[in-house]
Formats: structure tokens, sequence, C-alpha cells
């Protein structure tokens, strides 16, 4: 090729052709990955125009998707939790973000993380992560039994580290990253006695925070990660700042008149060990670890289909039931749109009965299961 449009060499001991050349003023010097002389020019030439053009930048072929450190034998270094230490890639950004925003959601997302090193295990390179191959993990994903959404939220996590090399030059481009649309609107409710088998079933310094999230209807990261100086004993409420909540937006929950969550916040302090309400050994309880002892339990009490969320859309119903007005209920669990407290359908079968009954005046006796009432439960309000 001619001066000025870089050159194809072969370096010694090796028959893979490398290149070197020169963009926006910086030489670059890499493998071409072939041994033919004019797929590595065609290569070259392209490499150029794309750096030209700004859609390649550094080098993308060395950027990781997760690096971790390793001691001078080659064995992965741990850091204080006992985990191999994360030192770089794509993993490395995404965490220190977290930890920038002060989001309080970490642990879930270190959970997606943990799903997609098993797929493209570390050392992968980012240009190894191909459109083909996000739908190749998608499918694992859903043959292994994970649920849509669970699946879309791990990708969304690794579209938010390229979309971070990105913004931080590391990279120009990224793969596209689709998620499938899901249908997933909350579905279950708790009864008193399906909640109390589930209750019995969990370990001891479980089930504090499980009937926390059952009077409270909070999300369980904004549980997980309460601290004491949230607990105002003086006016009996519970403050979280906005940044400490999903819609960041400041919530209070006054417990001075809700005996049950009253009682689980004074045993929570005579038992204190550290700066969380809900803790084991001093630290705040890990999210995977109570979803796993959380669904050891349904399964033992015969609820298997019940998730953690459903405590949530139950303290919601509870709280509706009891007349509480929507834009209340809103401000106490933490909805921020409308639009999102009605994906909850806070509505089961005995309020559609009740419903009709009301509409009837009493006509039609309202069904705790809403079935058809019986012959012998309709009354005739003509003689």
């Amino acid at each position: 090729m001619s001066r000025g449009q870089g050159r194809v060499y072969r370096r010694k001991g090796t028959n893979v052709l490398w290149l070197d050349y020169s963009a926006n003023g910086e030489r670059h010097r890499e493998s071409s990955e072939t041994t033919s002389m004019r797929e590595a020019q065609d290569k070259l030439r392209k490499l150029i125009g794309d750096r030209k053009e700004g859609r390649i930048v550094g080098r993308p072929d060395r950027v990781l998707l997760a690096e971790y450190e390793k001691d001078v034998e080659g064995r992965y270094v741990k850091d204080a939790e006992g985990e191999k230490k994360l030192v770089g890639g794509l993993r490395w950004l995404h965490e220190t973000q977290y930890d920038l925003d002060e989001l309080r959601s970490k642990q879930r997302m270190q959970q997606a993380w943990h799903h997609i090193e098993a797929f493209f295990p570390a050392p992968t390179r980012v240009t190894a992560v191909s459109a083909v191959r996000l739908d190749e993990y998608a499918r694992a994903r859903l043959q292994s039994a994970a649920a849509r959404q669970t699946v879309n939220n791990e990708l969304s996590a690794l579209r938010r580290a390229f979309n971070l090399a990105i913004d931080k030059g590391i990279l120009a481009t990224a793969p596209k990253i689709k998620l499938a649309k899901v249908e997933n609107a909350r579905e279950g409710f708790f009864e008193d006695d399906n909640f109390a088998a589930v209750l019995l079933e969990l370990p001891a310094d479980l089930q504090p925070v499980i009937r926390f999230l059952r009077v409270t209807g909070w999300r369980v990261m904004e549980a997980l990660g309460l601290t004491w100086d949230r607990v105002d004993w003086e006016r009996q409420g519970i403050r979280l700042s906005a940044r400490q909540t999903k819609g960041k937006k400041a919530r209070l929950f006054p417990f001075g008149l809700a005996p049950d969550l009253k009682s689980v916040l004074e045993a929570a302090w005579q038992g204190r060990e550290g700066e969380f309400v809900f803790q084991r050994n001093g630290k705040s309880i890990a999210y995977t670890t109570l979803v796993h002892k959380w669904q050891g339990a349904t399964k033992r009490a015969g609820c298997e289909e019940r998730l953690i969320h459903d405590l949530r859309r139950t303290a919601a119903r509870d709280f509706r039931t009891a007349g509480v007005d929507e834009g209340t209920i809103m401000a106490l669990c933490g909805w921020k749109t409308r639009a999102m407290f009605d994906r909850y359908n806070i509505v089961d079968d005995a309020d559609l009965a009740a419903a009709v009954a009301k509409r009837y005046n009493g006509t039609v006796a309202a069904q705790s299961e809403g079935s058809p009432a019986g012959p012998d439960q309709v009354s005739s309000s003509a003689a």
C-alpha cells in the first residue's frame, strides 16, 4: 500500500500478518488475525476508515467483559468478602457507576452479572459478544427455566455496561441488545393462612424482614438496606431520602399505630448489631440469600408459585380494602406513577364479587372466592 496508508508485515516466528498504520494522529499496531495478504490489506483499509470516522476507538479487542486480579502464580486474588477481586472490564465500570450513583440494588445487578459470566466466562473480550451470541445466551437462560423478565434484566445490565464504555471513550460501538416484550402485570396475593405457613418455614432471622414487607409493601432492596438512622422513634416513622428509593422520591411510613410493624422494629432494635435494621452478624442480609431461603420456604409451605414481590401487591390491596385512597397508598408504598401502580392490578376475585353484590343491594351474597352463588344463596326481593 502507498505511504501514509499503513503497511502489512509479518513478525518473526509467526505466519499471522500484522498491521501498522496511523489514524487521527495516533499510531496503531495490531494483528490481522489472518495469514492471507489480501484479507489483511482489506482489514487494514477498513480499520483506517473506521478509526477516522470514529467507529472504532482505543483497542476494543483488548477490552474485557470482566477482569479479575491474579497473583504471580496465576491464582485469583480474593477481596475482603472472599470473592474474586474485580479490577477492570465492563462489569467493573457498571459496579463503579452503581457506587457513584449510590444505587441500592447493587446485589441484584451483581446477580445478573453472575449469570452473564457463567455464559461469557472471564476473560471474554467484548468483541466476542455478538448479536448471535446474545441470542444464544437468552435461549440458554430460558431453557434453564429463567423467567423472560429475568433474562431481560440481565441483558439490560450488559447493555448498560456497554453504554458506559462508550460514554467514557473506551468503545465506539456496542452490539444491539434487544429485549423481548414481556407481559409483566403482577399477579398473586397472600392471605393470612398461607403467609403464616411460609413464615414458619423461614429461618428466624429472616422472618422480621418478610413481616416488614407484608405490612409496608416496600421493595425488597429498600427493606434490606434500611438503617437505624432512618427510624425516627420520637415521631414514630420510617423516613427514606429520595436517593434511597427507586422512584427518587422521599418517603415516610408512620408505624406508631401499626402494631405488627412496631413490634417488628422493637424486636429488631433489641437484637440490633450494626447499622442495618435487618441483619445477619452485623451485615445486611444478602438479596440472594433471602430469595434462596424464600424459595425453599414457599415450596415446603405449598405456596411455591408465590414471590416475595407478591407481598407488595398484598399490602396495597389491604390498604385499599381498609378504605385508604390510592394516592396515599402510592405515597406509603413507593409507587411514583399511576401507570406503575395500575400494573399491580390491586383487585382480587373477592373484590369483584363484592362489587357485584353491592350493585344488586345484597340480593347476591358475595363469595370470598369470587365464584357464582348457589341457589340457596340468592334471595328474592319480591314476595
